[in-house]
């Protein structure tokens, strides 16, 4: 049986798909990781996965994007970071290392937002543009992430400190390379075969679905699930990607971690879905 089957999907030409939006065409993978992986996790049980047709923005949310609905609805004037390094009142406006974001970054992906933060900015955005915005699902991100691979990473069994942004200190199978100990502008590097930029690095994601321990588990004794949702209640939220401070391997296509919906921290962002 083919594991992995998928069609790449480019930029629809109508004009109701926003422009920095691809088309992702659906189709069938194995979600998680092999046992033999590097550092896997025993939460990424390998399993059989459809999902449909859906379109992703090729970046994340950045700083100017965020901005403009923060000061439309004047909601987070006094938002605070939960990053234990920061100091209280580190809010949207602040990048990695706790300062006032320059101009310069402004082309950045916007950090210390809470994944309620994010679904905000989904409805916020959706209600002004009459186009319906969300969050991407587990299932989505990691398929869209994969682009066709099923190596750790979409460049294949390695990651380069010139391919994503992490701490190059330590990588897999090479010599330390470079940690650039910030985040870049959110089309730095190449894009995937999807034509999607940073799937590895740079920030985490906020995904919609609730985590769980044993549900990849749960999906795998199901056999194929089709465009699976997540738990139906939860503590924790999942991210997905890893980050301009992370090592390597946990910018690995199958790495999930979780917080809680209120957590805002200097290495989460988040990326939007939009579906007709």
């Amino acid at each position: 049986m083919k594991w992995f089957t998928h069609i790449f999907g480019d930029t629809s030409t109508d004009n109701s798909i926003p422009d920095s939006f691809a088309l992702i065409r659906g189709g069938e993978f194995m979600m998680g990781s092999p046992v033999h992986e590097i550092n896997r996790l025993n939460w990424e049980t390998q399993h059989h996965v459809r999902v449909s047709d859906f379109y992703m923005c090729k970046h994340a949310v950045t700083v100017a994007e965020f901005r403009k609905f923060a000061e439309a609805t004047g909601s987070f004037s006094v938002t605070t970071s939960n990053d234990a390094v920061k100091t209280a009142g580190v809010n949207w406006r602040h990048g990695a290392l706790g300062g006032i974001r320059p101009q310069a970054e402004a082309n950045h992906p916007v950090l210390h937002v809470s994944w309620n933060d994010a679904v905000a900015y989904c409805n916020w955005l959706s209600i002004n543009t009459q186009k319906p915005f969300r969050l991407p699902t587990e299932a989505e991100w990691e398929y869209a992430c994969r682009a066709g691979t099923t190596t750790p990473f979409n460049t294949g069994e390695n990651l380069l400190p010139n391919q994503a942004n992490y701490n190059g200190n330590e990588f897999i199978k090479d010599e330390p390379g470079l940690f650039r100990k910030n985040t870049c502008a959110v089309n730095s590097f190449a894009p995937n075969a999807l034509g999607l930029y940073n799937m590895h690095g740079n920030v985490f994601e906020w995904c919609s679905d609730w985590f769980g321990v044993n549900y990849y588990d749960e999906c795998k004794a199901s056999g194929t699930v089709t465009n699976p949702a997540g738990p139906a209640t939860g503590s924790n939220r999942v991210l997905r990607g890893g980050s301009w401070g992370i090592d390597v391997e946990y910018c690995r296509s199958a790495y999930r971690i979780y917080r809680t919906p209120d957590n805002r921290r200097s290495n989460i962002g988040f990326r939007l879905v939009f579906t007709r």
